[in-house]
C-alpha cells in the first residue's frame, strides 16, 4: 500500500512545499479536493487545486498529484478533460483526475443545479471523460479518471466505468467489503480498479468536529449508518487517525493495507503547517 497526502484549501506556495515534503518523506501523491463554497456571509472560499498542482508539478520531479475530487457537475465535461490533459502533459504523466457529484447542500449554497440522478450523471461523465482521455485529445497522453464514491451503487459504477475510486470515511472492515465489491464489478468489465482512501489525521477535537459536520449531510449520514457508526465518537474511532497518538496511527494503517486499499491519503486537518509535517513524517518513519 502506498501513502499519499490529502490537503484542502492551501495557499499555492504551501502546496509546492508539500510536494517537496512528500518526495523527501516517502509519500507518492498529493490529492487536493475541489472545495469551492459559499460562506454563510455570502463570500467564496476554496482555492483552486488546478493552479496549485500546476505550480507543484513545476517544482517537483516524482510526486503525483490529483484533483480529488473535482465537483464535476459544476463544470463542463470538455473543459474538465482539457484541464486534466494539460496538467498530465505538464507533469509528464503524474496527474490524476478524480470526479464526484459533490453534495446537494453545496450545490444549493452555490446556486447551481444538482443532478436529478447522481448515478446516471456519473455514468455519462465517466463515459465522456474516459473517451476523451483515450481518443478525443489532440495533445498529450490522456489522463486517469477516478470516481469519488460512498454508496455501493456508486462504487460498482466507478469500478466498472473508470480507472478506480476515491473513497472516504471507511473502517478497515468496510474498506474490505468495498474493495471486494469494486474488484468484482471491475473484473466483470475487464478492469482492475485503483482504490484511494482518505483517512483523516488530526487532533481528536478536530476529528470530532469534522465527523459532526459530515454527518449533517444526508449522503454521509447514510454512509456512516451502513458501517454501523451511530455517533461522531464511533466515526472517529473507526475511520480516523489521531495525531496525538502516532504510534497507534501507524498500527491502524495495517488494517487498510490488509483490506486491499492501494493508496491511503493521510488527511491532516486542524493542524498548523509545522505540526502536520511532523505528524506526516512520523507516519513514514
Amino acid at each position: 500500500m502506498e501513502l499519499g497526502i490529502c490537503m484542502r484549501d492551501l495557499p499555492v506556495e504551501e502546496v509546492v512545499e508539500l510536494g517537496r515534503f512528500a518526495q523527501d518523506n516517502g509519500y507518492s501523491s498529493i490529492y487536493l479536493p475541489e472545495t469551492g463554497n459559499r460562506t454563510p456571509e455570502g463570500g467564496l472560499s476554496g482555492r483552486s487545486p488546478w493552479i496549485s498542482l500546476a505550480a507543484m508539478f513545476a517544482e517537483t520531479t516524482d510526486v503525483g498529484g490529483a484533483v480529488g475530487v473535482a465537483a464535476a457537475p459544476f463544470r463542463s465535461l470538455p473543459h474538465l478533460a482539457l484541464s486534466a490533459a494539460t496538467l498530465n502533459e505538464q507533469s509528464e504523466g503524474r496527474f490524476t483526475l478524480g470526479i464526484g457529484v459533490s453534495h446537494r447542500e453545496a450545490a444549493d449554497r452555490l446556486g447551481v443545479p444538482f443532478p436529478t440522478s447522481p448515478l446516471r450523471w456519473t455514468e455519462v461523465a465517466c463515459d465522456e471523460l474516459m473517451g476523451q482521455a483515450r481518443f478525443g485529445l489532440t495533445f498529450g497522453q490522456g489522463f486517469p479518471v477516478l470516481v469519488g464514491a460512498l454508496g455501493p451503487k456508486m462504487v460498482e459504477l466507478g469500478a466498472a466505468r473508470s480507472d478506480g475510486l476515491v473513497l472516504n470515511w471507511l473502517t478497515p472492515e468496510h474498506a474490505k467489503e468495498t474493495i471486494d465489491l469494486a474488484r468484482e464489478a471491475g473484473a466483470a468489465n475487464g478492469r482492475t480498479p485503483y482504490t484511494v482512501l482518505y483517512v483523516r489525521l488530526s487532533p481528536y477535537e478536530a476529528l470530532h468536529t469534522d465527523a459532526v459536520n459530515y454527518d449533517a449531510m444526508a449522503n454521509y449520514h447514510r454512509h456512516f449508518e451502513r458501517q454501523g457508526l451511530k455517533s461522531p465518537e464511533a466515526v472517529v474511532a473507526g475511520t480516523c487517525l489521531q495525531s496525538d497518538d502516532l504510534g497507534r496511527a501507524r498500527e491502524q494503517l495495517v488494517g487498510w493495507a490488509e483490506a486491499g486499499i492501494d493508496l491511503v491519503c493521510a488527511y491532516p486537518h486542524g493542524l498548523e503547517q509545522s505540526d502536520y509535517q511532523k505528524a506526516l513524517a512520523a507516519l513514514t518513519s
